[in-house]
């Protein structure tokens, strides 16, 4: 019994060291064995998806170019109107007011002309006697002439005709003297003309410096007046657009013009250019001349045209026959277009006809019905797989990604 549990205990001291070492064996063999049989994984490709895109045909068109600038609304003529004699102010016109519209030939105002009466009788009155004066010389030489021959005939020796016996000077003193006071006449007729001030044109009073019972002097300004006939509209354009219109005083491209504060649109012409360019906005300054901007002539009742105005100016251009329109966010990358051509990107050189408020004109480079593509396309490549909504059932697939699929070996 006794040696029994002898060996019972050094059997368990054994048992401690092999059975660990045998549960590690086991566990080795079966993650052996586990690991063996686990499935294989093959790849093979995916079908290539086509990238979806929307198309719009392409539909050529004749279209009127336009540059849009901004332009000020200044005089076509402005006169500051002087008084050319002095006196009171004993007229003005119902219409000498500031605002006002007056006509052309008018009378503004009229100065005293009392005292310009009187010089014109005072001059009239010289103009008699000087030629009256002039009728006495000329006898005077008849009989100097008469004397003269007299004396010759009864004298041996004959006296020479000289202009002094003859008393030319004297005639030739008297008709100066005649000339003079028809002078002085005719200045004091226009002294008198000149107190009633007329409207040298159809004019709008911008200024008005003088009243009635005021004293009117010589060369001091009654008014400031401008033509209301025409205004001008002094607009900057970008030099590079100049050649989209024509600047002439007869066949001057049409302009409309735009107000800020009124839903009226005037018609204007390009007559000229200012021959400058502008120091800040590098801009050169186009004249458009617009013809009864206040209405008048025409009786219109909307509202006038003002001066000062900061107005929108669209200059009509050239006329660009069998272009097409697009929107700006179509043209690609070095001046392209993406087109859809059975089911692959094709990538196209145009040529651009003329560019404005967003959008292009190709003149050439796209064919009728063309479809352009409108959808961004992150990487395009010339003859890339693409599709429409029309026609995606139908589209055919291409490799291009990996799917994992499970195989047991």
């Amino acid at each position: 019994m006794v040696e029994w549990n002898k060996f019972m205990k050094k059997s368990g001291n054994w048992l401690r060291i092999l059975l660990p070492i045998f549960i590690l064996c086991a566990g080795l063999l079966a993650g052996y064995y586990l690991f063996s049989r686990q499935p294989e994984i093959k790849r093979k490709p995916l079908p290539k998806q086509a990238v979806m895109v929307e198309t719009v045909p392409a539909v050529p068109g004749n279209y009127q170019g336009s540059v849009n600038v901004m332009g000020t609304v200044i005089p076509d003529k402005e006169v500051l109107l002087k008084a050319q004699v002095s006196g009171k102010v004993v007229f003005v016109s119902p219409g000498f007011v500031q605002g006002g519209v007056v006509k052309k030939g008018e009378v503004l105002l009229k100065i005293d002309d009392a005292d310009y009466t009187i010089e014109v009788e005072k001059a009239r009155s010289a103009l008699e006697k000087a030629v009256s004066d002039m009728a006495i010389e000329q006898g005077s030489q008849l009989i100097a002439q008469e004397e003269l021959k007299l004396i010759n005939e009864i004298s041996s020796e004959p006296i020479k005709e000289t202009d002094l016996a003859l008393r030319k000077p004297q005639l030739v003193q008297a008709q100066a003297a005649v000339k003079a006071a028809r002078a002085e006449l005719e200045k004091a007729k226009l002294n008198l003309q000149r107190t009633q001030v007329t409207v040298p044109f159809d004019a709008l009073v911008i200024e008005k410096n003088i009243e009635k019972g005021s004293l009117a002097a010589s060369q001091g300004a009654l008014c400031t007046l401008v033509d209301i006939r025409f205004f001008q509209i002094e607009a900057q354009v970008p030099p590079d657009r100049l050649s989209a219109f024509i600047i002439d005083e007869k066949t001057g491209s049409q302009a409309q013009i735009y107000s800020r504060y009124s839903d009226q649109t005037w018609q204007g012409k390009v007559v000229r250019i200012t021959g400058r360019i502008t120091d800040k906005s590098r801009m050169a300054g186009v004249t458009v001349k617009v013809p009864d901007p206040l209405g008048v002539f025409t009786q219109k009742t909307s509202a006038p045209l003002l001066l000062g105005d900061h107005v929108d100016v669209k200059i009509m251009g050239n006329r660009f026959n069998d272009v097409y329109a697009l929107p700006r966010n179509m043209l690609r990358e070095d001046q392209t277009v993406w087109v859809y051509t059975n089911g692959a990107l094709d990538i196209r050189k145009v040529e651009i006809a003329w560019e404005e408020n967003g959008q292009v004109f190709v003149s050439s480079g796209i064919e009728p019905e063309d479809q352009l593509i409108v959808t961004d396309i992150s990487a395009p490549v010339k003859g890339m797989a693409i599709q429409t909504r029309s026609d995606k059932a139908k589209t055919r697939a291409l490799p291009d990604v990996s799917e994992a699929a499970g195989k047991r070996s």
